[in-house]
């Protein structure tokens, strides 16, 4: 049964003064992703069936949704309260506030212990490719840090961070356009994406964690990847969906 945070003594307070919240350093997988999740009636409309987004028209607003080639059979996504995950994550990411690294953790085994019937289905879950040799945008790899958090929290889970390697430096998706960010990565992110252990990932299903699915471009190429090393299926796990993120 999942927890209702309300009924808590005391509540937690939600992401936005998380630092404060008496659960920041004691708080389980299931009250994190319960204060992260809330408990509100989802709103009634026809979702992607790749996503799970409102549709826009009838279409997704997430452009590789629509790809025949996508290479991702699903897209889970942990929060529906986008500006309050997105203010988490970008505080952790952007803000190099890595204390976050253990709550985003216990968030990320909270949904998947709640959606176990589904998630229990992928024998390896890694993390999305991050560079962090000479020229990279940022020294640590902040979703590595997580994943190692949630083993800690959810040992019986098959964490297995950085199985997609990025060999270089690639452009900045952060506030740039659909097709700027098509652009990087049919180009230059594929190029420099690989699988170096495919006995990993061969005859298996994947499920990578990544921050944000923004249009799907990254996913897309980190899919193409793992397919091409032996992987049977391959789906996406975000905290947030955000545009331009």
């Amino acid at each position: 049964m999942p927890i209702d945070p309300a009924r808590l003594h005391p509540p937690p307070v939600g992401l936005d003064a998380c630092e404060s919240c008496i659960y920041r350093t004691s708080g389980t997988p299931a009250i994190c992703f319960a204060c992260c999740s809330g408990r509100a009636a989802p709103v009634r409309q026809v979702g992607c069936r790749v996503c799970g987004q409102p549709l826009d028209g009838g279409c997704c607003p997430n452009t590789v949704c629509g790809f025949a080639d996508r290479g991702f059979s699903r897209i889970y996504t942990i929060s529906e309260r986008s500006e309050e995950m997105w203010g988490a994550v970008y505080r952790y990411k952007y803000g190099e506030d890595r204390s976050w690294a253990a709550v985003l953790g216990r968030i990320l085994v909270g949904y998947l212990e709640e959606h176990r019937q589904e998630m229990a289905r992928f024998d390896v879950i890694t993390t999305g490719a991050i560079y962090v040799g000479p020229r990279a945008i940022r020294l640590w790899d902040y979703l590595r840090l997580v994943l190692e958090a949630a083993g800690r929290a959810g040992p019986g889970w098959p964490f297995a961070p950085g199985l997609i390697a990025k060999s270089g430096p690639t452009g900045r998706f952060l506030g740039i356009g659909v097709e700027a960010r098509r652009e990087i990565a049919e180009g230059e992110l594929r190029s420099l994406l690989s699988v170096p252990e495919p006995e990993r990932v061969a005859g298996g299903r994947v499920l990578v964690v990544d921050d944000v699915y923004s249009e799907g471009f990254s996913l897309r190429e980190m899919a193409r990847a793992l397919l091409h090393a032996g992987a049977t299926e391959v789906a996406g796990l975000v905290f947030t969906r955000r545009k331009g993120g």
